[in-house]
């Protein structure tokens, strides 16, 4: 749901659902959005949808309209704009990624603030070392160990069975949180494909996944700084029953501020690193037990295995990836078209594949069709790269060629068959329409067809700018693209994933 939030003004922190398909701005009493700001005009602007694209206007208004310090008169939008108008700032923002705000959670340090020296006699502080050694020794209700072992069998299935890495994370959260009657926990670490070998401060980390009782990111609790350093600096867990009274953190700032009562802070280990904590917090005081502490634990030792697997499947993936990039250099060598085009197109492929939703194997091949959608090229003679009617038959018979004989990559055969398919059967070479063409030709026709308006590939047209292309493209909808698949680039443009060359995505392990 795409809002605007008053970043700075005279309401501050107010948000506003845009959910029509016009919305005005302004100080009269009918505008939909209304600004008790006197620099702001009675009708100031408008934000207005075409299908997945917004876009904002000025009204004409006295003092202008900006967008990230440009004055404009229409702009197309994207997720983090600024747009200020008279003495208001206001953020065009997607509420569902407030969610994963790291910012929003986890507060800056205070200057030359110390932390009081941690005395383990009046806070519980396992070694996780010592848990395992003497576990065997302890004697246990039933209901503990079965409420224990319940945990642990359905923290285990979802490792082993999800193949998504954030929804994995999520749903570790979510068992863990729910099972212990949390109020918010938050799994932070470090990303398989990080460089960082070791976490040893809380701005390391990342959030990776979290449980909230309640939704809304403004009633989320704050992490606590002082409770996190202790935890990484002693590689301890730590349970606090009530931090406001514990003399260990009561003087935090952190603590104080945040209000915070009953927490457990379990760090996520492997062979003796850090790679992240695990944070369980509760606005009620004593609502955790010890046996609670060995469970989060146990948890933290489980994913730090499993991180540090992932960690060594990304680096077998990169270099994968790497190679591929290395033969797709070697086909660009062949053309006489600018280098980089087919990392372009699967950036674009790979932010429309990600809008769709589509598994993490299904965006790994929306990444390779794109990058590999020119291979047939490698073997062609110059002739043959000449010969304007069969080139197309020749790149895919060497497409074929090659491609068959790598495991793995024959699946993206029809792809780059098709790539030139259109949606109303005028493409080449068969003439398919609509369902008939794969969803992945779908996707690398639609990124081929953006590259090449924004760089005036085609013979004797001139570059267009991103607005321009992304209209003409939509424009083309149920005529040579289907319209899912160009509302899925509107609105990866609107998130401001399109131009996202990163590839997060790509990871073995899912994201």
């Amino acid at each position: 749901m795409t809002i605007l939030r008053v970043r700075s003004g005279a309401d501050k922190g107010k948000t506003y659902e845009i959910t029509g398909e016009s919305t005005t701005i302004g100080r009269e009493d009918d505008c939909a959005i209304q600004i008790p700001d006197q620099g702001i005009s009675r009708k100031h602007s408008e934000i207005f949808r075409i299908g997945e694209m917004f876009f904002i206007r000025d009204l004409e208004s006295r003092n202008h309209t900006f967008v990230n310090e440009k004055e404009i008169d229409e702009e197309l939008l994207r997720i983090g704009d600024r747009i200020q108008i008279g003495t208001t700032t206001l953020v065009f923002e997607d509420r569902n990624a407030q969610l994963r705000d790291s910012s929003r959670l986890i507060p800056e340090a205070e200057p030359g603030s110390a932390e009081a020296p941690f005395d383990p006699t009046s806070t519980i502080s396992l070694k996780l070392p010592e848990y395992f050694t003497t576990r065997s020794e302890e004697k246990v209700e039933e209901t503990r160990e079965e409420r224990y072992l319940n945990v642990l069998l359905q923290l285990s299935h979802v490792i082993a069975e999800e193949n998504n890495l954030s929804a994995m994370f999520n749903k570790v959260s979510e068992v863990l949180g729910g099972s212990l009657d949390a109020d918010h926990l938050y799994l932070l670490g470090v990303k398989p494909d990080s460089d960082t070998a070791e976490v040893t401060s809380l701005d390391d980390l990342d959030i990776l996944g979290r449980f909230d009782k309640v939704e809304d990111p403004d009633q989320a609790a704050g992490v606590s700084r002082g409770i996190v350093s202790q935890c990484l600096e002693q590689k301890h867990a730590i349970l606090t029953s009530d931090a406001a009274l514990d003399q260990n953190f009561n003087a935090m700032a952190s603590v104080v501020m945040n209000q915070i009562r009953s927490v457990i802070c379990a760090p996520v280990t492997v062979l003796g690193k850090n790679l992240g904590v695990i944070y369980i917090y509760s606005s009620k005081p004593e609502a955790f037990q010890s046996e609670d502490l060995e469970i989060a634990s146990a948890v933290g030792i489980q994913l730090g295995s499993t991180l540090e697997l992932l960690k060594q499947m990304e680096k077998q993936d990169q270099f994968f990836r790497s190679s591929i990039k290395t033969l797709v250099a070697a086909a660009e060598m062949r053309t006489p078209t600018p280098r980089g085009i087919c990392e372009r197109v699967a950036s674009y492929a790979l932010a429309i594949a990600r809008e769709l939703n589509w598994d993490s194997q299904q965006i790994r091949n929306a990444w390779l069709a794109a990058m590999l959608h020119d291979i047939g090229s490698i073997p062609m003679s110059d002739q043959e790269l000449e010969n304007e009617l069969l080139n197309e038959p020749k790149r895919n018979h060497y497409a074929r060629e090659i491609l068959n004989d790598i495991p793995g990559l024959e699946e993206l055969l029809p792809a780059i068959q098709q790539q030139n398919e259109k949606w109303n059967g005028s493409g080449s070479p068969e003439g398919l329409e609509g369902d008939n063409i794969s969803e992945l030709a779908r996707v690398l026709g639609i990124a081929k067809e953006l590259d090449k308006q924004l760089y005036g590939e085609d013979l004797g047209e001139e570059p267009r700018s991103v607005k321009a292309a992304l209209v003409n493209i939509r424009d083309m909808a149920d005529k040579e693209f289907d319209i899912k698949t160009v509302n899925a680039l509107l609105i990866a443009y609107r998130n401001g994933k399109l131009f996202d060359t990163t590839e997060d995505s790509l990871k073995t392990t899912g994201d």
